[in-house]
């Protein structure tokens, strides 16, 4: 399966130059004694996400959400060459402004002196963190590296059968980390980074998506998941290793690459959204999961329609597979970053067709219950 390719670009330097004018034009000049950095974060406006209507209240769904202007919600790092770590960002300063396809931030601040060479000519990794449950600033010294905070006992988030994605509730975590070559500092000056880091984010989307009119589900709901997840990938400390023509990251799981012993036993439900295309949408947010391999430990979904009795027992099951028939070969994991489409549709003769889509290629799989 593919990436999720709704993803998080942020931006250091003018990368929408006339969208940024304002906000870049508010930023003050720096001053004399100091070296300043400014970046400009830049957070896609997810359209498909806009354009829905929850079936409880009508809003925008967070999957590209982290706020920038609450210093508490995200962190900025710099690493050095070898992947370990200098010292914190901290802004001095956020601007705010809106596109029809961004909501762009303007952030400055100044560079730290651990960051300066004498040279003043410097090559660096920054590392963006976004909705993690808790950073240890305190924890960090010199001799920490990269891996140390991704795979860090406190770099995980929890996840119920309750998660709901709203700012107030809860967030998709994000990750982030970008090299820069020969940067060159000088004080009194602005130094303006021109490349973008992108961020990933820690979950799946899975969407099943009922394409038969005069029908609807009555229940959608996944069977297998972790309750717990890892906030960033491992093994990751360039933007050439999670580049988006690579097949998928490797699975980073908080049990020692393993599900929860009790994984299989875990259910929640999907939930329902209205596409402005009448389509009906269920929509689930999930921590990654291992599928291939012991085939007794899948996630699967089950479906019910609304038309099935309470004495009629049989619910409709979609496995995590391009080969609804071909389980065993063809079963995939649920990545971070992904978004695993599923499109159901009802044959003249009552058969089941699902159509599983990646985004980029789509697997038509037609089978009877």
């Amino acid at each position: 399966m593919t990436k999720w390719l709704l993803y998080i670009g942020i931006c250091l330097g003018a990368f929408i130059v006339n969208a940024c004018t304002e906000a870049t034009d508010a930023i003050e000049p720096a001053e004399a004694d100091k070296v300043m950095l400014q970046l400009q974060l830049t957070l896609p406006v997810n359209e498909a996400s806009r354009a829905t209507e929850w079936t409880t209240e009508e809003g925008t769904a967070y999957e590209n959400y982290i706020d920038f202007t609450d210093e508490d919600k995200y962190r900025i790092y710099f690493f050095d060459n070898n992947n370990k770590y200098i010292a914190r960002f901290t802004p001095s300063d956020v601007v705010m402004s809106e596109t029809n396809n961004y909501v762009l931030y303007s952030v400055e601040g100044e560079v730290p002196e651990a960051l300066i060479s004498a040279s003043k000519i410097v090559s660096f990794k920054v590392m963006i963190l976004g909705n993690w449950d808790e950073y240890k600033d305190d924890e960090l010294t010199t001799a920490t590296n990269l891996e140390g905070i991704c795979s860090a006992e406190w770099a995980t988030f929890d996840y119920s059968k309750d998660f709901e994605l709203a700012p107030d509730k809860d967030l998709i975590p994000f990750y982030g980390i970008h090299e820069y070559q020969n940067v060159a500092f000088e004080y009194g000056e602005i130094t303006r980074l021109e490349e973008s880091v992108t961020l990933l984010r820690a979950m799946a989307k899975v969407e099943v998506i009922l394409k038969t009119e005069d029908m609807s589900f009555s229940e959608v709901s996944i069977h297998g998941y972790n309750k717990q997840g890892y906030c960033a990938p491992s093994d990751v400390d360039s933007q050439e290793d999670y580049d988006q023509d690579n097949e998928k990251l490797d699975l980073h799981l908080v049990n020692n690459g393993e599900n929860d012993e009790d994984a299989t036993s875990n259910t929640c439900s999907f939930l329902c959204v209205k596409e402005e295309s009448g389509e009906e949408t269920w929509v689930a947010y999930l921590p990654e999961y291992k599928n291939v391999g012991d085939k007794t430990k899948d996630a699967y979904i089950e479906v019910r329609f609304d038309i099935q009795t309470e004495t009629d027992k049989k619910d409709f099951v979609i496995h995590f597979a391009d080969d609804q028939t071909d389980i065993e070969n063809t079963s995939f994991d649920i990545t971070r970053n992904h978004l695993y489409r599923f499109n159901v549709t009802i044959a003249p003769k009552g058969n089941l067709a699902v159509e599983v889509n990646d985004w980029e290629n789509v697997f038509n799989n037609d089978f009877i219950f």
